[in-house]
């Protein structure tokens, strides 16, 4: 059964924490794996092409060829398919002259200033070690060591 997150949005508004603190327990049950960040990154530009904001649509872990976020593990192609999807939304939202464009990348840290919520540390990380002893998570764990 999944595990549903009450409180704290993991899929919209804090996938960074996640991401974040899920990363340091992957760090230590896996050692010898390579572990990264797989970022979808936004820019919204004005009519003159200035920086309006910077967006973090999504962040996943990266491990071996597979993301996971808060919802479990997937595919590396589900990233494109959430960039493609915010952005078909935000086309429908941007006033004309308007623009946004989107990227995904690997990274070893997340941008500090995407931190910019609070989150709750002590139901964070109570959510992330319920969240890798569910199955999917615990075979991926497997398969890697």
């Amino acid at each position: 059964m999944e595990k549903v997150f009450f409180g704290q949005d993991y899929q919209f508004g804090h996938c960074h924490y996640f991401a974040e603190y899920l990363k340091k327990v992957f760090e230590k049950v896996l050692p010898n794996e390579e572990i990264k960040y797989h970022l979808i990154l936004a820019e919204r530009t004005d009519r003159q092409g200035e920086n309006i904001d910077d967006v973090l649509v999504h962040a996943y872990l990266k491990v071996g060829g597979y993301l996971i976020d808060s919802e479990g593990v997937y595919d590396i192609s589900i990233a494109s398919d959430r960039e493609k999807d915010w952005a078909d939304k935000e086309k429908d939202l941007t006033p004309d002259g308007y623009n946004f464009e989107t990227w995904e990348e690997e990274s070893d840290e997340i941008p500090e200033f995407y931190f910019n919520r609070f989150c709750s540390k002590n139901k964070l990380k109570q959510d992330v070690i319920d969240f890798i002893k569910r199955d999917d998570v615990e075979e991926l764990i497997n398969s890697l060591r």
